[in-house]
């Protein structure tokens, strides 16, 4: 999982930021402050039931918050993003992620984030990697499947990505050219990739 989730955006910096402003009043988001330097806005959203429910469940996770949502602007194309949420989900038990991921989507007028193509590392005998296989083919989902114990520059590939030399690694490749990696078989975080993520994988 990554740090951060980010979306490219043909807007201007002042345009995403206007989109945030809209969404926050449509959506019971405060915006606590705005800072803007050069090329880079930072603001603070604060959303009280979040803040309500972490309270609860773990107060030290609230050294993470408010969130910024961060807007930068260079030659090649706006980026908007913040701090990954699903950072959030397993403390407070609800989907955090989907609204501040679909808030960026919807901000940014990037649209729905697509899955392209899902890429795994494995070995010939390797039970998790076999396991995740009959996972994804019980869904019908395709997949690139390699095996890196019979195919060195695949696992030369593996380990230059991801540092990981322990297989299954599994790569999500999405339509904006943006990828994330998932260490082992986690069912979890397959099913919840798949079913945030509209699909359409490459034939």
């Amino acid at each position: 999982m990554k740090i951060t989730y980010f979306r490219k955006s043909k807007l201007s910096k002042n345009k995403v930021l206007e989109n945030l402003k809209n969404f926050a009043k449509e959506n019971l988001l405060d915006i606590w402050g705005i800072k803007e330097d050069d090329n880079l806005i930072l603001i603070g959203i604060y959303k009280k039931d979040l803040i309500e429910n972490l309270k609860r469940k773990n107060p030290e996770i609230l050294s993470v918050l408010p969130l910024n949502v961060i807007i930068i602007e260079d030659e090649e194309a706006t980026k908007v993003g913040l701090l990954n949420p699903e950072i959030f989900d397993n403390i407070s038990g609800e989907s955090i992620s989907n609204f501040f991921t679909k808030m960026i989507d919807a901000i940014s007028e990037a649209g729905e984030r697509k899955i392209k193509k899902i890429k795994i590392y494995a070995t010939t005998n390797c039970p998790y990697c076999k396991a995740e296989k009959e996972f994804l083919d019980s869904k019908g989902i395709n997949y690139e499947y390699n095996l890196v114990d019979i195919n060195p520059l695949a696992a030369q590939e593996m380990i230059e990505k991801t540092g990981q030399y322990g297989v299954p690694v599994t790569e999500i490749l999405f339509d904006d050219n943006e990828e994330e990696y998932i260490i082992g078989f986690d069912k979890l975080a397959l099913e919840k990739i798949l079913s945030n993520y509209k699909v359409e994988l490459d034939n």
